[in-house]
């Protein structure tokens, strides 16, 4: 079955989804496949590794920005969206259409182009499509959306547990889980853990990724339980794209080193070199429904990297869940620095909690973020050979 891939990145594009797309698709028959995306003019022009299969970029000087009702625009740019998608599945003969969350138009737009083609429709959610537009125009239409297209989809992927239940307690549809994958591979030179903590030199937290609003309040807990550490020389290092002004104007300053951006290459040797590895998720952030069911690309990435994980996340979250239910990270669940700061000296002191934790999270890598398993998942459920 020959299916169109649509996404607002593609490799080789920086942003997560484009990844995660690149890592599911790499070693399938490019013939098998066709890609489509929104033009973003430069986004094309990146280096680094691209798929070999087809690809298409929609025009965006199609879209309407302003000047109408949200609700003209909307109609307007998906129907533009969909005429473009229609036109390349029939020159491509695609019999399917794999489509991602997190442009507005390109769920609902995929979806109209398989009925305009006849052809299978897959949404892909790699975020709570419904909570997207919270505190904006488009919520009330976002909502109406997602019942529509999980109606009128063949089957639907998701990248955790928790948002699976929620569409199956939602709409009665049975989700596939594909974790973010991970290339275990860049992991495999990572130092073996001893366990063992030098206490007369600096221990180093790493962070690295992208931070925002569903980061802050995380951030400034863990400033300050490392303020209250006295018997430790502690600092948090963060490998981020933010620029440092904006994380020092939104309360990322005191015991942190800010760095410059690295290559995505050097990142496995980063986090494979840290003491503890700081994994948080905001507990006052606008969208509490994008937290609870939120997977960060990085998850598999931190669990490869043989090294403790120290997770502060909302206790009904799925990263809560999945930590505590495979022991694979230290879980602060409360919204106090005090508790992190006891969290952070219980780590610090037990070598066989530190043990025990890293090897945990290397098992689970294994079991649910590998490539060769992801592929093999989405694979079957498009229909196609690996």
């Amino acid at each position: 079955m020959k299916f169109a891939f649509v996404s607002h990145g593609l490799p080789p594009s920086p942003s997560v989804q484009s990844v995660m797309a690149y890592r599911l698709l790499h070693g399938l028959n490019p013939d098998d496949y066709c890609l489509i995306s929104q033009d973003y003019g430069e986004s094309k022009e990146l280096p680094g590794d691209k798929l070999p299969g087809k690809y298409y970029y929609m025009s965006r000087w199609l879209n309407l920005r302003r000047g109408l009702r949200f609700r003209a625009i909307k109609s307007f740019n998906i129907l533009m969206r969909a005429v473009q998608m229609a036109r390349i599945i029939k020159l491509e003969k695609c019999d399917a259409v794999v489509a991602c969350t997190s442009d507005f138009f390109d769920l609902p737009a995929a979806c109209l182009a398989c009925r305009l083609t006849g052809v299978k429709f897959y949404p892909y959610l790699f975020d709570y499509y419904s909570h997207m537009a919270a505190g904006f125009k488009g919520s009330e239409s976002a909502h109406h959306i997602e019942s529509v297209v999980m109606k009128k989809a063949t089957g639907v992927i998701v990248t955790n547990e928790f948002l699976r239940d929620e569409l199956r307690r939602r709409y009665g549809v049975e989700a596939t889980v594909i974790h973010n994958p991970c290339d275990l591979s860049k992991y495999d030179a990572a130092p073996n853990y001893d366990g063992l903590l030098d206490e007369k030199s600096e221990i180093k937290i790493i962070y690295t990724g992208s931070i925002y609003e569903a980061h802050y309040d995380a951030f400034w807990n863990l400033l300050a339980a490392i303020e209250s550490t006295r018997n430790w020389d502690v600092r948090l290092h963060i490998y981020s794209n933010q620029a440092r002004t904006k994380l020092e104007k939104n309360g990322i300053r005191g015991p942190v080193v800010i760095h410059e951006p690295v290559p995505a290459s050097s990142i496995p040797d980063i986090q494979s070199h840290a003491d503890v590895l700081f994994l948080p998720l905001s507990f006052t952030a606008p969208y509490p429904e994008i937290i609870r069911t939120s997977a960060p690309g990085k998850l598999g990435e931190y669990l490869s990297s043989r090294r403790p994980i120290l997770v502060h996340v909302p206790p009904d979250s799925f990263l809560a869940w999945y930590f505590r239910e495979y022991e694979c990270g230290l879980v602060v669940t409360e919204n106090d620095p005090a508790k992190l700061a006891q969290a952070l000296e219980t780590l610090l002191l037990d070598a066989d909690l530190r043990r025990r934790l890293v090897a945990n999270a290397w098992e689970r890598a294994h079991s649910d973020f590998g490539i060769p398993g992801s592929q093999r998942t989405f694979a079957k459920v498009m229909e196609v050979k690996v």
